[in-house]
């Protein structure tokens, strides 16, 4: 409505202009070129009049924001500048795709679906919670934690190094006990490492024998799904352990030499109740993974190869 408002302003001052010429009994050419003159002046002159009245309304906008106490709109305009510079900063270091994808994704819910909003914003600092741990060289999760587990090993792209605590006389809560590797998610983690060899990934899998084997089939037993996808894999009884070593022995897995994954068991007062795995935690400390790498080295040395 405004544009139209402007061209027939516009029109009517070029058309009087032309009359006005007209009657004084100029040249056509002059009575067109004032015409059109005139007309650009009307135009123009109604442009600056509407950009003075934005301005003016803008003035008052901030200056109402600053009176009822609330941002600013020149501190909305920064925050939004901020974010747009992390933004740029994220596209650059992990790529524009999965980025987009959230943004767009969240900005797609609709306002009233208030359980789906809780459920997605508490996905988001859960995601949030995890970066600024990697950040800060540890990040926790209570519980068990597949998901981790399996994108750590898709992730891979040089090197897994893992130490599998495995007791075949009676129960400690070792991951490696009972069906693990038969589970569900045994076979899909044994999946992912058969995947990420195929990319040449070098996987060496250490298992720690806090007793003897009842025969050798046992033991053979647990090693064959290792073997099959051309895991390296030895063995370390309990009695080659290092001494410096035996009494602080958790299990843990290498990626790339870049981020140890790392479980703790629940303790348990009954001597026939399994534990379940309490936390997991990520390090990406430059100290701990080198303690870590150490580790694992001095006892891949001290195994026999099997």
């Amino acid at each position: 409505m405004h544009i139209l408002i402007k061209i027939m302003v516009t029109s009517i001052a070029g058309g009087l202009t032309y009359l006005l010429t007209n009657a004084t009994e100029q040249p056509e050419i002059w009575q067109q070129t004032m015409s059109i003159f005139v007309a650009g002046v009307v135009l123009v002159v109604q442009f600056l009049i509407e950009s003075a009245e934005q301005s003016r309304k803008l003035v008052r906008a901030i200056g109402e924001d600053a009176a009822q106490g609330t941002h600013s709109l020149t501190d909305k305009i920064q925050r939004i500048s901020e974010a747009a510079t992390h933004l740029a900063r994220v596209e650059d270091l992990l790529g524009r795709d999965s980025v987009v994808r959230v943004v767009e994704a969240a900005g797609r819910l609709k306002a009233g679906e208030t359980f789906l909003l809780q459920f997605a914003d508490s996905q988001l600092k859960s995601l949030a919670t995890l970066l600024e741990g990697l950040r800060s060289g540890r990040a926790d999760h209570e519980g068990e934690n597949p998901d981790w587990l399996l994108d750590l090993t898709d992730a891979a792209t040089m090197s897994i190094d893992a130490t599998s605590m495995t007791s075949f006389d009676r129960s400690h809560g070792f991951v490696d006990e009972g069906d693990f590797w038969s589970s569900e998610l045994g076979l899909r983690y044994l999946d992912r490492q058969r995947e990420a060899i195929v990319r040449k990934v070098r996987i060496r899998r250490l298992f720690l024998l806090t007793d003897s084997a009842d025969d050798d089939d046992q033991l053979q037993r647990l090693l064959e799904p290792h073997r099959k996808i051309d895991v390296e894999v030895r063995v370390l009884s309990h009695d080659r352990i290092p001494f410096l070593y035996r009494k602080d022995l958790d299990d843990f897995i290498l990626f790339d030499q870049k981020l140890s994954y790392e479980l703790q068991t629940a303790r348990v007062l009954q001597s026939d109740v399994t534990p379940s795995i309490s936390n997991v935690a990520l390090v990406s400390s430059p100290q701990q993974l080198g303690k870590r790498k150490k580790r694992f080295e001095d006892l891949w040395d001290a195994a026999q190869g099997s």
